[in-house]
């Protein structure tokens, strides 16, 4: 056997394995990074959107109160997410005052993709939040507030009386002995309650939903007691001495009522009024005793938990937010 011709032809065979082992390592690498480093970039997208998600939403809550601080909420909520490196680009409102879009990046470092001279991509996201009129929540608490006539609108800070009192009842809107007193327990397949329960809705909001399109019984009588009692739980919990103009949303004196129309009437007695709306009040006080009390509130424009309808419903300034991108 010629030993010449067997040297070369392992020399040949060992720079074929050499090459074959190099494209293998290339290929390992590239998988591993594909894994890896695509993972990573995934896991920071989600991330980029979780933290636009929440700066959109946490923005849209300032649309109804003037959308001036709407960016700096939007900033803030974004940085909390603590996403490293993140950059909030911008954060626009729409020309309705109705959405906030959020938009942001990320620059996601490689780990292994630098051996293939890749070493990093930029991961872009955006978020859009929305806010609508109020069509259905729970803890809604049973009184309530006229619809507008047409061509007007409730005013911002404005006092009005959600439940009135004897000798200045609701004669020539719900008829006589109706003080404003709504049943929510005998809405649907509910029994009707009585008073414990209707201080209990008042003090705590209803527990089932109420929407927009329910008819919603009448009650009789006054409920002072209850009604006095149940003010008092509410504003005896407020500790941010909130106004009209500077409260905390979260605050137990933040109520949200149905706006109604008349629905049912007998004689001259509205018994059921149908939900049109949905609108939120400050409790400022529960004013007299006995028969002759009052509940009064002023009027807020809101956002609170619930959904929404923009094409159905009609804004009474109390509005739920979802995303809608």
């Amino acid at each position: 056997m010629d030993l010449t011709k067997v040297r070369n032809l392992l020399r040949i065979n060992r720079g074929s394995v050499t090459l074959l082992v190099t494209f293998a390592v290339v290929v390992l690498v590239g998988a591993s990074s594909l894994v890896l480093d695509m993972g990573h970039v995934f896991l920071m997208r989600h991330r980029l959107c979780n933290a636009l998600d929440a700066a959109a939403l946490a923005a849209a809550q300032e649309l109804p109160d003037g959308y001036g601080g709407a960016p700096e909420v939007a900033e803030a909520y974004f940085n909390s997410n603590g996403v490293q490196s993140a950059m909030l680009e911008e954060v626009e409102i729409s020309g309705d005052r109705r959405t906030v879009t959020a938009g942001g990046y990320v620059n996601v470092n490689y780990f292994l993709a630098g051996v293939l001279g890749i070493n990093s991509t930029t991961v872009n996201g955006t978020a859009a939040a929305r806010i609508s009129p109020l069509a259905s929540a729970r803890g809604v608490v049973p009184v309530g507030i006229e619809e507008p006539p047409e061509g007007e609108s409730l005013q911002f800070g404005v006092e009005y009386n959600l439940k009135m009192s004897a000798g200045n009842s609701f004669d020539d809107y719900l008829g006589s002995g109706n003080f404003g007193c709504l049943d929510f327990q005998g809405a649907g397949d509910n029994p009707g309650g009585g008073s414990n329960e209707w201080r209990d809705d008042f003090r705590y909001g209803h527990n089932s939903v109420i929407k927009v399109g329910d008819v919603v019984e009448t009650i009789s009588g006054n409920r002072s007691g209850p009604a006095q009692q149940g003010v008092n739980h509410r504003v005896n919990q407020c500790d941010h001495a909130c106004t009209a103009t500077d409260y905390d949303p979260s605050c137990p004196r933040v109520v949200v009522v149905p706006v109604y129309e008349k629905h049912e009437i007998h004689g001259n007695k509205v018994i059921s009024v149908k939900i049109v709306g949905f609108a939120a009040f400050l409790l400022t006080d529960y004013t007299g005793s006995g028969n002759q009390s009052y509940i009064k509130g002023r009027f807020l424009e809101q956002v609170v938990e619930g959904e929404g309808d923009s094409e159905n419903v009609e804004d009474f300034g109390c509005y739920a937010v979802k995303l809608i991108v």
